[in-house]
């Protein structure tokens, strides 16, 4: 899975310069929501995409992601995770009045998470994490993504949101996504998807 996400990237950063007809570069917050998890986290993410048109008004955008998100509570109960994702948005521009469009888009997310570090000694929340890492509570930072761990790297999600193009020049915009896989690859049965909202300024050139 490392190989094949690795892979979109650096498609995706390739045909940036080789086949873009609208490129633009992204910085924004995000959530990230797990399931059956109390802790939810929080960062910042950048990131480049280009414009592709399809046909009159519909184009594709593929594009490149790193996030940084967190949470913490205290010093004993935090994580820290940074994520790879390649979007592939399909969108359809509505002009509502000159140089201002409205942009539905809607498509899925490969990700990959580089790194997952966390400590927790609470008996819900982080800790499940934990002992998915680990197969037992402890209260020492642990690397979620160990040689032990259940926790899997990989996750393809599908989602879409709205954009507001500003004179061809600046896309404000807002996403919803959820995740299809199940990140623990443990035998236990438990299920834990990821869920995420973006919000993000494009510039476009």
């Amino acid at each position: 899975m490392k190989k094949i996400i690795l892979t979109l990237a650096l498609a995706a950063a390739a045909a940036v310069c080789a086949n873009a007809q609208q490129i633009g570069v992204t910085a924004g917050y995000t959530m990230k929501n797990f399931t059956n998890v109390m802790s939810n986290e929080a960062g910042l993410f950048l990131g480049g995409n280009y414009n592709i048109e399809l046909t009159n008004g519909l184009s594709v955008a593929p594009g490149i992601e790193f996030a940084m998100l967190s949470w913490k509570k205290d010093d004993n109960n935090y994580q820290k995770e940074n994520y790879l994702a390649v979007p592939v948005m399909f969108n359809y521009g509505f002009k509502l009045v000159d140089g201002i469009k409205l942009v539905p888009y809607l498509g899925p997310t490969f990700s990959y998470g580089l790194t997952s570090k966390g400590r927790s000694d609470l008996s819900t929340g982080l800790s499940s994490l934990i002992n998915l890492a680990t197969g037992s509570s402890t209260s020492g930072e642990v690397n979620y993504y160990g040689d032990k761990s259940n926790y899997t790297q990989f996750d393809i999600l599908i989602g879409g949101g709205v954009a507001l193009d500003i004179m061809d020049m600046v896309r404000a915009f807002v996403g919803f996504n959820q995740g299809l896989l199940n990140r623990n690859n443990d035998s236990d049965g438990s299920v834990i998807k990821t869920s995420g909202v973006n919000f993000g300024v494009s510039y476009l050139f």
